[in-house]
């Protein structure tokens, strides 16, 4: 420890202030406000290819002609210049041909330490979901500026912050700490993980470019960033966003919310989370989901019961959009976003309530299983075995496995030991959905 990191925690006494966080609506306007800043001169006239991926299922592929929330996406497609027009209920996923930047592909808990232009990289995360990456350069007001590759200079206010997570997170020596930081429910305060694995509870009153600044009951302290691994802010939780919105994933920067969208061969024009309306290069966007059309990742439901047995040892919980080992999921060589992660022998159930007409998923061992790895498949509808398969080992990803399941009640997902036991059978439901 150098001489100059002496902070230690103090004994927490909950400070007498209170922030009104989501219900300061003024903060949120100030986010979208300062997007603005990137103007419709940015957006440079070009042509934009596309794969969009539907329900039905099929990947159109061609030329982005428009795509908007209200009338889904118009394609040329081939060498004919066959015109295809794709309701957005109907869409997945549309994807660019733009590259996708480490910072967007992976977790920030699992990123190396990264560094541009001097100053570090840091992950912020609003309390209804979205990601942005940047750099801190500043502070304006009661939020701190964030610098980003794709929208320029943001000022983000504290009160629609839900955690900051610096890129060195990803040195696997803070492994433990974080998860408790992340995952602690019911929290009444903030929270700053230090370097030396200490953890100031308080309030956080500010942030600028030297740091922290949190009330501990005991009096003010101030954490320099250099010091900070990551930080969380108690929240109440925000509203949801009424359905149906886009997801945004940037080049660069993370994921933006949508309430709106206007795509043209002129450039993207979003009205974002929080009312205002931004302009975007087309260049910078990657990707664009659709929530809440026909489509519905089984990951965005809870299910209504979960076991687990394992043979020997303590048991293993499933795990949302990751494998049980703590890391992405990746199956025969490919890493997906979406997804759960589970351990033989596990059974998840899920409600369906008769509102879906088809399950489909693809499955397999996760790459970071052993040799030893073998299970057997079973999925259920309603007690019925509708499908089943023995044997599954890792090197290969499975299905897609189609079900009807109209005016179906649940289904339930089984992954049961094969030979071996237990023995490495970290597995993967890649991608499973739902269908309206």
């Amino acid at each position: 420890m150098t001489p100059e990191m002496t902070m230690k925690c103090q004994p927490y006494t909950p400070p007498r202030k209170t922030r009104n966080r989501w219900h300061e609506h003024a903060a949120i306007r100030a986010v979208a406000l300062a997007l603005m800043t990137l103007s419709a001169a940015d957006a440079t006239e070009r042509e934009v290819a596309v794969d969009v991926r539907t329900v039905e299922p099929r990947v159109v592929s061609g030329r982005l002609l428009s795509f908007s929330l209200h009338d889904g996406a118009t394609v040329q497609t081939g060498a004919e210049k066959q015109i295809v027009k794709i309701p957005c209920a109907d869409i997945i996923r549309m994807a660019t041909r733009a590259t996708m930047s480490q910072n967007t592909a992976a977790d920030e808990a699992g990123l190396r330490d990264r560094t541009t232009q001097g100053g570090d990289q840091w992950a912020i995360t609003f309390t209804w979901g979205d990601v942005l990456w940047g750099r801190v350069i500043g502070a304006r007001g009661e939020s701190l500026v964030l610098e980003t590759a794709d929208l320029g200079e943001i000022p983000v206010p504290i009160d629609a912050m839900g955690r900051i997570t610096s890129a060195r997170a990803a040195s696997g020596v803070h492994r433990e700490s974080l998860h408790w930081l992340n995952r602690g429910r019911n929290m009444g305060d903030d929270r700053v993980l230090l370097t030396n694995g200490d953890v100031l509870r308080g309030f956080i009153s500010a942030m600028d470019s030297d740091g922290i600044a949190i009330d501990t009951g005991t009096g003010p302290t101030t954490a320099p960033f250099r010091f900070v691994v990551a930080a969380r802010l108690a929240h109440a939780l925000p509203p949801a966003t009424p359905r149906p919105y886009l997801l945004l994933t940037l080049r660069d920067s993370g994921k933006l919310t949508a309430t709106a969208l206007d795509w043209s061969e002129a450039g993207v024009e979003a009205r974002l989370r929080g009312g205002a309306t931004v302009q975007v290069d087309a260049d910078r966007i990657v990707a664009v989901d659709v929530i809440g059309g026909r489509w519905e990742w089984l990951s965005d439901h809870r299910p209504v019961s979960f076991e687990q047995a394992p043979m020997l040892g303590p048991g293993w919980e499933y795990v949302t959009c990751g494998s049980v080992s703590g890391g992405p999921i990746q199956v025969a060589g490919v890493a997906y976003e979406r997804g759960i992660g589970v351990h033989s022998r596990s059974n998840l159930v899920f409600e369906l309530n008769g509102e879906y007409r088809e399950f489909v998923t693809l499955f397999g061992v996760d790459d970071d299983s052993g040799p030893l790895a073998d299970v057997t498949v079973l999925i259920l509808v309603d007690g019925q075995r509708r499908f089943e398969k023995a044997h599954v080992r890792r090197g290969g990803l499975f299905g897609p496995v189609r079900l009807d399941v109209a005016r179906a009640g649940r289904i339930e997902l089984i992954v049961d030991y094969g030979d071996n036991g237990d023995m490495q059978d970290r597995f993967d439901w890649v991608e499973p959905g739902l269908i309206r």
